[in-house]
C-alpha cells in the first residue's frame, strides 16, 4: 500500500499522525465503504479518541475539521450487534479550504454532516455576522476559527435552532440524522 502525507486508507482500526504542530485546524475528507461504517476520532498525543469527528454512512464523502490541538485521527470500524461490519475500506485525505462550500445569507439545506467555509475578513463588533442553524429534529454545530483557538460547539440535541457569532474566518460543521437549514445573518 503506497501512501503520501495527504492520503490514508485501510481495512482495520488505525491511528494516523498527520502533523507535528497542531496549532491550527486541518480539513479532512473521509469515506467508509458500501456496507462498512467507521468512526473517525480526533487524536492528540497518546489519546487516540479525543472526540468523535464523524461516523461514515456508506460511501458518501464527508468533510470534517481536525481541530487545533489534534495531531492526527483514529479510525474504528462500526460493528452491528450481530457482529457484521461489512467488508470495505475507509479512506481519508487532507483537503484545501477552497474545496469547501461557502456560506452566504442565502439559506442552504441538507442532511447528515457538512462542513462549510466562512472566509470573510474580521469586522467591527457592530457589523459582525452570525451563523444561523435550524434542525428538524436535533443535531450539533461546531465553529473552528481558522487561526486556531477554542472552537464554539453546540452539542447534539442541545437546541434545535439558534445562532453562533462569527468573529473571524473559519470552518463550520453541521451534523444531524435529520434535515437542517443554515445561513449567515
Amino acid at each position: 500500500m503506497s501512501e503520501d502525507r495527504r492520503t490514508w486508507s485501510g481495512w482495520r482500526n488505525r491511528t494516523v499522525r498527520v502533523r507535528e504542530d497542531p496549532a491550527t485546524p486541518l480539513l479532512l475528507q473521509v469515506r467508509g465503504g458500501i456496507t462498512s461504517n467507521f468512526y473517525f476520532h480526533a487524536a492528540a498525543g497518546d489519546r487516540p479518541h479525543v472526540e468523535t469527528l464523524v461516523v461514515t454512512h456508506g460511501r458518501r464523502r464527508l468533510r470534517v475539521v481536525l481541530p487545533a490541538g489534534a495531531d492526527g485521527f483514529s479510525v474504528r470500524r462500526r460493528v452491528a450487534a450481530d457482529g457484521a461490519g461489512g467488508f470495505q475500506r475507509w479512506r481519508a485525505r487532507l483537503i484545501d479550504p477552497d474545496s469547501l462550500p461557502t456560506l452566504s445569507s442565502e439559506e442552504r439545506a441538507g442532511k447528515w454532516t457538512e462542513t462549510f467555509g466562512y472566509f470573510q475578513a474580521k469586522r467591527y463588533y457592530e457589523h459582525a455576522r452570525a451563523f444561523y442553524y435550524e434542525f428538524d429534529d436535533s443535531g450539533q454545530v461546531s465553529y473552528h476559527p481558522a487561526t486556531g483557538g477554542k472552537p464554539v460547539e453546540i452539542p447534539y440535541g442541545a437546541r434545535t435552532k439558534g445562532t453562533i457569532p462569527l468573529p473571524h474566518h473559519g470552518y463550520i460543521t453541521v451534523s444531524s440524522m435529520g434535515k437542517w437549514r443554515v445561513s449567515i445573518t
